[in-house]
């Protein structure tokens, strides 16, 4: 397993966000202008053109509200173009920046040893797990918001490395699939003379928390937590009973869709109940994981 010392600064998880964006939205834009444009001939210059009285008539027909035009055709875009290149560009110092100290560039966990690359190769060297006094993923927390409140994310994971004559070293990481990669550490934390893991930032995420101490000490990789399982139970109710209640209301005006073979009127009351059902699969999935798992190990 190679890991690589990223920080939230020389992650690439953010440029590549925002060109995502960048590139959703300016297709958008395109395919707009390629189907409602009236020009015969599409170029550049008349997708300017096209831009730009659009852009006069949204103001003329929304006199009161002129921030669609503006938020659509100059705001929007010229945000997401400036936050690439803005954070392409602080990345890149950044980066810079790493390389001209001595710092910890990556670590290669092997079957037997544990290789410790650094930004100038004379420095790199390996060690045995049994020579790792110490090992300590510290999970780096942040608060998120949105319109149900407050809560605890995961940002980075930090490794705290105490190896042979007590040196120690750091490495941290940003990850886009954190359970998989703290799994990983943990299987490796295994052979090592003392593994541990805290949480520093925000706070404990107890969904996180959970999935580690099942691992750490059952050596199962639960699906859903017992807060997760609480909630797709209420889900899988809750969706299921919105699609019934439907069905129910909509009894005759169904009747008269099959007789009329319209069957798209069908598909808001499918999705409801497919959705449920797809909330039962998986919380019978993770039961099926648990039950193996005791009686192998029973």
């Amino acid at each position: 397993m190679h890991i690589n010392n990223v920080s939230s600064k020389t992650s690439k998880k953010l440029v590549i966000t925002l060109t995502i964006l960048s590139i959703i939205y300016t297709a958008a834009l395109i395919l707009a202008y390629t189907h409602f444009s009236i020009d015969a001939e599409k170029s550049v210059q008349g997708f300017f053109s096209w831009a730009s009285v659009t852009f006069d008539t949204f103001l003329k027909n929304n006199p009161e509200d002129p921030w669609i035009a503006w938020g659509v055709f100059v705001i929007l875009p010229a945000a997401l173009y400036l936050g690439v290149i803005c954070t392409a560009v602080e990345r890149y110092f950044a980066l810079s920046a790493l390389a001209s100290t001595l710092n910890l560039k990556s670590v290669d966990f092997l079957s037997d040893r544990v290789k410790f690359n650094f930004n100038r190769p004379q420095y790199d060297f390996a060690c045995g797990y049994g020579e790792i006094n110490n090992l300590e993923i510290s999970l780096v927390t942040t608060l998120a918001r949105n319109k149900y409140g407050t809560y605890i994310v995961l940002n980075e994971v930090k490794l705290n490395f105490t190896v042979l004559n007590n040196k120690q070293f750091s490495l941290t990481n940003t990850p886009l699939a954190p359970l998989r990669l703290i799994y990983n550490i943990v299987d490796c934390g295994r052979k090592v003379n003392k593994f541990s893991y805290k949480f520093e930032g925000a706070g404990v995420q107890e969904d996180i928390k959970e999935k580690i101490e099942d691992y750490l000490h059952k050596g199962v990789k639960p699906v859903l937590t017992s807060v997760g399982e609480t909630k797709f139970k209420w889900m899988s109710v809750v969706f299921f009973s919105i699609g019934a209640i439907f069905m129910g209301m909509c009894k005759d005006m169904l009747n008269d869709c099959i007789k009329d073979n319209i069957w798209f009127m069908f598909l808001p009351i499918g999705i409801f109940i497919g959705v449920s059902f797809l909330f039962d699969i998986i919380l019978i999935v993770d039961k099926i994981k648990e039950r193996n798992y005791r009686g192998y190990n029973g």
